[in-house]
């Protein structure tokens, strides 16, 4: 099972099955969402497979620390090799790796240790070892590391005439208000490009008359912790993990806000 496809499924409403032990392929965002994902499924244990260490997993780090709270174990510097189905379950043949020197993603290779193979059982192995964009031969733009198109890094023009691009097809997998920047910023290139000065309108919200502030602690105050669901709480549901803020908090994080323009 291909991991966008696992994550898709479920945000769909459709019935996904795991089984009781299920194994997640890869080190990302997309590895660790399907891990909790499948925990709230009813998985009664659930590994995550990654070929290099913590320090190189590129997964939010804060995520990973969810994940293993919520009881994920994660494989550390092992990888697949072949998959051996045995009735219901699905034999994961793994080998154990080191690192070597540094890649081209600036990370150290890894690099198997001969010998050192070693198998597990699951009823189910989600695969979620990177994703690229479809960029069909057709468009005829020069493309780079993970099939993502190369452009210039100010206008975000292509090597085509009159051809921008932006967001996952070019970056890879990276966040939706990254995508929404370069929407924009080839939107100002694009308007350059047709003749104009590339100033693009904005609506600003009218300015307020603002009451005097009160008196603020200039001290040092640290980010409050968010408020999360209960552990218990968590497996048996897909509801949120993060709470809201009490009127408490918020006004004790809003008073941090008001001291960042202090000299």
């Amino acid at each position: 099972m291909e991991g966008i496809s696992f994550l898709r499924e479920i945000n769909m409403g459709n019935k996904v099955r795991v089984g009781n032990r299920v194994a997640i392929i890869g080190g990302g965002n997309v590895a660790i969402d399907a891990s909790r994902n499948a925990l709230r499924l009813g998985a009664k244990e659930v590994t995550i497979i990654y070929r290099r260490t913590r320090t190189e997993m590129p997964a939010s780090e804060e995520e990973i620390n969810e994940a293993i709270h919520e009881g994920v174990k994660i494989e550390f510097l092992a990888a697949p090799i072949r998959i051996e189905r045995k009735d219901s379950v699905v034999e994961l043949i793994c080998i154990h790796m080191k690192l070597g020197a540094v890649d081209t993603s600036g990370r150290r290779r890894p690099v198997p240790i001969e010998g050192s193979e070693f198998s597990s059982s699951f009823n189910t192995v989600i695969a979620a070892i990177g994703q690229m964009p479809e960029t069909p031969d057709q468009f005829g733009l020069p493309l780079g590391r993970g099939n993502t198109f190369q452009v210039d890094t100010y206008t975000l023009a292509t090597g085509r005439e009159a051809v921008f691009a932006g967001g996952d097809a070019v970056t890879g997998p990276a966040t939706v208000i990254e995508a929404i920047a370069a929407g924009r910023q080839a939107a100002i290139s694009i308007d350059k490009y047709l003749g104009g000065k590339g100033v693009i309108d904005e609506k600003l919200a009218p300015p307020e008359e603002l009451e005097a502030l009160p008196e603020i602690d200039e001290g040092e105050k640290h980010r409050l912790p968010i408020p999360t669901l209960p552990l218990g709480e968590r497996l048996g549901s897909f509801a949120e993990v993060e709470l809201s803020l009490s009127e408490e908090l918020a006004i004790e994080e809003a008073t941090r806000c008001l001291r960042c323009d202090l000299e």
